[in-house]
């Protein structure tokens, strides 16, 4: 199915942008979104606005009250409190580009046993997971591998928020090395040979990307990597790892209190492992409730913002995406991209 030249007016700006192949592609994919919070919405009006086929935005969670002033999709002159964050959001995707099918799945999709989350996967050309557990990610993460499905996970902790990426044996296009072109004329005269400046050329090469488990238990313990440490491990991603470890071992209640004593030793093992220091680090426990929400408007843009991004390219097989670790915090109003495991 190729761009109408309906879509071409709408799509005008973006083709000249990307080109016409790119946004083909881009129109015939199928997005899997799960998660309708704050990050969510980020996403969902990007790929949106990006033209992609089907949007299918799974969440069976009721609208929190805290949400309707945070959520940008949300209608605020109606009740939401008794609609699932999707179903709420309907409407503003639905009238932001009507060229986009959008299902709205009202269900823990989740919940049901590996043969049917399986089964269900498999159908989409990029899976995107926000805001969900370590262990619902890494599942989600294996299968998407297994079946060769673009990839694409995060979460917003309060001030800080992570994107995850994994595009593994897809191709996307880098620069080809030009040989230099000599002017001929020249050469043919004897006289000293000029070099003649060739166009960029781009060539598609396949990537290999470690899944999310890999990633987000990476050793630090390499002679040749220690070195290093405090140079490629940013101070935030011992935040943003300490939450995932936290949610994985069921420390967290809701209680902010409570919930940072339980933080505290975990971070500190973190940042040692990391090989840095405890007094080094700059947001110390005493702002640990930065973590617990509500959620910091900024961070959630600049994350999905950059979720959008990779997902288009991906999707597009676009130009050399980012690998494969995105970091943002919103202490330090600052972006880290690691490349991890490191090497």
């Amino acid at each position: 199915m190729e761009v109408s030249k309906a879509e071409q007016a709408i799509y005008d700006r973006q083709i000249r942008l990307w080109g016409m192949e790119a946004q083909n592609k881009i129109r015939n994919s199928k997005v899997l979104i799960i998660g309708g919070k704050q990050l969510g919405a980020e996403v969902a009006k990007t790929l949106s606005l990006a033209g992609v086929d089907e949007m299918h935005l799974v969440d069976h969670r009721l609208v929190d009250t805290e949400e309707i002033g945070m959520n940008f999709l949300y209608d605020a002159s109606v009740d939401n409190s008794k609609m699932t964050k999707w179903a709420a959001s309907y409407n503003f995707l639905y009238n932001l580009n009507r060229n986009v099918k959008l299902f709205i799945v009202e269900e823990d999709v989740l919940s049901k046993n590996d043969s049917e989350i399986e089964e269900y996967l498999t159908k989409f050309t990029l899976v995107v997971v926000l805001d969900e557990s370590y262990e619902r990610t890494a599942k989600v993460n294996n299968i998407c591998r297994k079946h060769h499905i673009r990839f694409i996970s995060g979460a917003i902790y309060g001030w800080i928020g992570y994107a995850f990426f994994d595009f593994d044996g897809h191709a996307y296009l880098v620069k080809a090395k030009s040989p230099d072109c000599l002017n001929e004329e020249e050469s043919e005269t004897g006289k000293t040979s000029t070099v003649v400046t060739v166009d960029e050329e781009f060539v598609l090469e396949t990537f290999s990307y470690p899944s999310f488990v890999e990633t987000l238990n990476s050793d630090f313990t390499a002679k040749k990597i220690v070195r290093k440490c405090k140079r490629i491990v940013p101070t935030s991603y011992f935040l943003v790892k300490s939450m995932l470890r936290a949610s994985s071992e069921n420390k967290l209640t809701g209680v902010t209190e409570n919930d940072i004593e339980k933080l505290i030793p975990i971070w500190n093992e973190e940042v040692a492992a990391g090989n840095h220091t405890i007094d080094m680090q700059p947001v110390q426990p005493d702002r640990f409730d930065h973590l617990f929400g509500p959620n910091f408007g900024p961070t959630a843009a600049c994350v999905g913002g950059v979720i959008g991004q990779e997902a288009i390219k991906s999707i597009s097989e676009g130009k050399n995406p980012l690998r494969n670790l995105f970091i943002y915090t919103g202490f330090e109003s600052t972006g880290f991209m690691c490349n991890f495991p490191p090497v």
